[in-house]
């Protein structure tokens, strides 16, 4: 029996040992979350075992944990001076982390930040002391030597999140005030803090999303694409970004990325209407209209109110002079979606092809009422009322029309007196 109680005894110490070793190799390597993990794992009642925990705790800035081991160390082996020493530096610490936590709280944040940079040079391997005084500048407004010191706090000890989120959240501060800038379309401001945003936090992808918007807004799509593509490495499954990106890439003529980009956005969601939107506009400007019109097809499936479909639908059929096909989409359009303003001024340009006046006036009127002066509408209106002979409603129209640049040209011809005379010779 003797025997048996030995060899178990003998085990016992082996695997204690191996074990003890495991936890202090990989503290070694500074692998803290391991070797927290295994010392949680396999517990044992030996000051080794307390006084590596409070080592490992230490490290991980849980300094109440640390202390609880180094004092189950202590009344193990209380003649230990290398554990008295520990014990020593440990309660140093937290007093002093304490006191200028009491200066802090106290609102003299100035001398709280000279207290706390004395004590980065006492305790210069401690992140908990960089984290307070990154806090201690925060509190003070002064972000830029906050994040300086947050991030010596996430070198030191990267396990822990709450130093990292700090940073986060200094970043996502700059991102609002940007979005506020953004949404006034003060575009040079907001980019001032989007990169701020991006300074603090490099890896933050909302920021980079958001300079990737205002280089699209300001039409420098190359820029744009770039931040999205970055943003992406990221954050690699967001669909909007995604097709944010085939935008850019369809006004860089770049037609096989856009695709991609639609494709993988689609990957994501499949009900992404936008998205299937864009690729039946690439697959049109190539000539493939079987493809665009199936597209189209999909897409009206999934939105029966999406009027955009519709319209390029439409716009396939006149130009293939299918008119009346192109009449039967628009009405069907028009009963799912009545107010949508242009696709009744496209039904106007349908029926001034069709010669059909009246209907062009009713419809391009509707759109007026919708949005006024829409120049698509008025200008479609000014066509029906030239051709039915009522030259200061054409006139008006035309005037209106004109205002926009996409139809300044044609309206400003219609007008010209030599045509406008041509155009209205047959009435009296």
């Amino acid at each position: 029996m003797k025997n048996i109680s030995l060899i178990l005894f003998i085990i016992i110490n082996i695997l204690y040992s191996d074990s003890l070793v495991n936890i202090q190799n990989l503290y070694d390597r500074n692998d803290f979350i391991n070797a927290k993990v295994m010392l949680e794992d396999d517990p044992f009642d030996s000051s080794e075992y307390f006084y590596l925990g409070y080592q490992i705790y230490l490290k991980l800035d849980d300094l109440n944990k640390s202390n609880e081991f180094l004092q189950k160390a202590i009344e193990i082996n209380p003649d230990s001076e290398e554990y008295s020493d520990a014990a020593d530096f440990l309660s140093e610490l937290i007093n002093d982390l304490k006191n200028t936590n009491k200066t802090l709280t106290s609102g003299y944040v100035d001398e709280a930040i000279a207290e706390i940079n004395k004590l980065t040079s006492k305790y210069s391997s401690n992140a908990i002391v960089y984290y307070r005084l990154g806090y201690a500048y925060k509190t003070n407004d002064d972000y830029d030597n906050a994040v300086i010191y947050f991030r010596k706090a996430v070198e030191l000890n990267p396990y822990e999140e709450s130093y990292r989120q700090e940073i986060t959240n200094l970043a996502n501060m700059e991102i609002l005030k940007g979005k506020d800038f953004y949404s006034r379309k003060e575009y040079m401001e907001a980019l001032q803090h989007f990169n701020k945003a991006l300074e603090y936090d490099p890896e933050n992808s909302s920021a980079m999303f958001r300079l990737g918007n205002i280089y699209f807004a300001i039409k420098d799509y190359l820029k744009a694409s770039e931040y999205l593509e970055k943003g992406l490495l990221y954050q690699g499954n967001n669909y909007k970004v995604l097709y944010m990106l085939g935008r850019c890439y369809s006004a860089l003529s770049d037609t096989d990325k856009a695709l991609e980009a639609y494709d993988k956005a689609l990957s994501f969601n499949p009900m992404y209407t936008k998205a299937i939107f864009e690729k039946s506009k690439i697959y049109k400007s190539m000539g493939d209209i079987d493809r665009t019109k199936s597209l189209l097809s999909d897409l009206i499936d999934l939105d029966s109110k999406f009027s955009k479909a519709y319209e390029l639908l439409v716009d396939i059929e006149i130009q293939s002079k299918n008119y009346l096909e192109a009449q039967k989409i628009g009405e069907k359009a028009l009963i799912a979606n009545p107010k949508s303003y242009s696709l009744l001024a496209r039904m106007a340009s349908l029926y001034n092809e069709l010669n059909n006046y009246d209907k062009a006036k009713t419809s391009a009127k509707e759109s007026l009422k919708i949005k006024r002066k829409y120049a698509p509408a008025l200008f479609e209106l000014g066509v029906a009322e030239l051709n039915t002979c009522n030259k200061l409603a054409a006139k008006e129209a035309f005037n209106g029309a004109k205002r926009d640049r996409n139809y300044r040209k044609a309206a400003s011809d219609y007008l010209k007196p030599e045509n406008f005379e041509y155009y209205t010779k047959d009435c009296n």
